[in-house]
């Protein structure tokens, strides 16, 4: 996998005049965009004005509101100081430990089964969260992970490797839970259609990240791959906003779900055996035809 992804994927995805470079370094630029070079502050901003807009008509609102504004204020401070410290990641189901190699991270990388040194053992669907990171040394694994602790959570290339939705669900929602308030959790996915295809799928991970209390910040489909950033709110109604304001059209309906993860697999009708074999015979039938085209008995050049 690591040969995979630095020599075939980074080849495959290095034109960054056409923005189609590799997602590492995609991952990396939207961390020091938010973090170091006034992302984080936009955005406390811009859910600062959406509490607001929440608030003006009830007193009892408002004093919530001035929390907020506390918490915000805090989140603010914090970000001054990303200028003398680094970008604490917890990159889930790191095969290599990419993130690692700048500066600018402090990663903790896990994976259910590591092979390289430097990323612990955890399973993350099932691991507890806690006041404290605990873990082996000896065995490199994690048995518990601390809660409102990491500025980023990162999940490449993992959720398709979950067979249920409901397990991506968990997921998205254990990584919700280890994210200080302001933090992002960055989402690459593959897929190597349109942008259009599967848009109907992408709008239904919005919506149930929303209803967990993220906001979606960023979106790109590049080649291949689609990616995502997500953003903490330090008020979960604000995340909540968008769900509530939305109409889905009846097509987009089926993948809405406040507790699931759909990915474009699990849609997939699986084909009958009688099915199967009458495809094969379409197969066999269509080589046969091609056996009988005048070239197909020449010698090989």
């Amino acid at each position: 996998m690591q040969k995979l992804a630095v020599k075939c994927w980074a080849d495959m995805n290095s034109d960054f005049r056409n923005g189609t470079y590799c997602r590492m370094e995609w991952i990396k630029a939207q961390c020091k965009e938010y973090f170091l070079n006034g992302g984080r502050e936009k955005y406390d901003k811009r859910e600062q004005d959406i509490i607001v807009k929440m608030t003006l008509s009830s007193t009892r609102l408002s004093v919530k509101t001035q929390t907020h504004e506390n918490e915000l204020s805090c989140t603010k401070s914090e970000s001054q100081d990303f200028f003398e410290q680094k970008i604490s990641v917890l990159d889930v189901g790191s095969c290599y430990n990419p993130l690692s190699i700048d500066k600018a991270f402090d990663v903790t990388a896990i994976d259910l089964v590591p092979t390289a040194e430097g990323v612990y053992q955890c399973d993350f669907l099932n691991v507890a969260i806690g006041r404290e990171k605990i873990l082996s040394r000896e065995t490199r694994e994690i048995r518990q992970l601390p809660a409102d602790f990491f500025d980023c959570v990162v999940f490449s290339l993992l959720l398709e490797y979950l067979p249920c939705p409901s397990q991506r669900y968990v997921c998205c929602r254990n990584a919700y839970d280890v994210l200080k308030s302001g933090g992002i959790l960055i989402i690459v996915s593959p897929d190597s259609k349109h942008v259009g295809a599967n848009a109907g799928l992408m709008k239904s991970w919005r919506y149930a990240l929303s209803r967990m209390g993220f906001m979606r910040i960023k979106y790109e489909k590049l080649r291949h791959i689609h990616c995502l950033v997500f953003r903490k709110c330090a008020c979960k109604d604000v995340a909540v906003r968008w769900s509530r304001l939305q109409h889905f059209s009846e097509a987009d309906r089926r993948y809405m779900s406040e507790t699931k993860i759909f990915i474009p697999q699990d849609f997939q009708v699986a084909r009958s055996e009688e099915e199967q074999k009458k495809l094969e015979y379409e197969e066999d039938d269509l080589a046969n035809v091609f056996s009988e085209l005048p070239f197909d008995n020449e010698p090989q050049a």
